[in-house]
């Protein structure tokens, strides 16, 4: 099995069209991206918003199920801020923990003009491909839940997020978007889109896990899993379960 792996976007297509520009991805079993689509780097553009949006979306529509679109935590504000939600009187108030310094109802707007309600919810809060388990930030486990065989616990994960992404209007904040100590929060870690690398990851599922989100993390490698969020200048490819790491520079 062939696997792409495209780490944080954060709204650089440039990043994106190298790796186009390199790679072939009809000659990949799967792409997986590992989220945070949105919220650039630098001062951010509503014209690279814009095309983001709608070059992720385009991407799906080429690649169907090959094509895994994993959530990051800069992307979920934006769902939680749709449109609809925001103008009605009884909208609760969503964690403000979760918005990002860019975070604004206008740019939230402009996203969901372009992602309607199936858009969103193609986002996974992982998937397991050949014995290796991809989320944004990576999956402690007190999330993970316990099953004979690794599919069976990612199916009841998926289960879980799921039902965490379908009341996020409901509840006031789910276990799984929760924000750790490390990060400046209260909870012990965090969970599947803010868990820290460095601070908070343990290598400590059946399975061994590629993650993005902690940039150009001093030790990419703990035990068996691999951080691989390089600041738009890398990606990885794995091959029959071998890692390489592709860099633009």
């Amino acid at each position: 099995m062939k696997i792409l792996v495209i780490p944080d976007i954060h709204e650089d297509l440039d990043f994106l069209a190298k790796i186009e520009s390199r790679e072939d991805f009809d000659r990949y079993d799967h792409i997986v991206c590992l989220g945070d689509y949105f919220d650039p780097r630098s001062a951010p553009k509503d014209e690279k918003l814009k095309a983001t949006a709608i070059k992720i979306r385009e991407l799906k529509s080429q690649h169907g199920e090959k094509l895994h679109l994993l959530c990051g935590n800069h992307d979920l504000p934006y769902y939680a801020l749709r449109p609809d939600c925001i103008e009605s009187p009884d909208r609760p108030n969503f964690r403000i923990g979760f918005s990002m310094a860019c975070t604004t109802i206008e740019r939230a707007k402009v996203i969901n003009e372009i992602w309607d309600e199936s858009c969103w919810k193609q986002l996974k809060g992982a998937v397991l491909l050949d014995g290796i388990l991809f989320s944004h930030a990576g999956i402690h486990p007190v999330f993970w839940p316990d099953a004979p065989t690794s599919a069976e616990s990612c199916q009841l994960f998926s289960a879980h997020w799921q039902h965490a992404f379908a009341s996020i209007y409901e509840e006031e904040m789910n276990p799984l978007f929760s924000i750790g100590k490390a990060r400046k929060d209260s909870a012990p870690f965090g969970g599947p889109l803010w868990m820290d690398w460095v601070n908070e990851f343990i290598d400590g599922l059946k399975v061994p896990q590629v993650v993005g989100h902690t940039r150009w993390p001093e030790e990419p490698l703990i035990g068996r899993s691999r951080c691989i969020d390089l600041g738009q200048v890398g990606y990885g490819v794995i091959n029959d379960g071998e890692f390489t790491e592709k860099l633009l520079r």
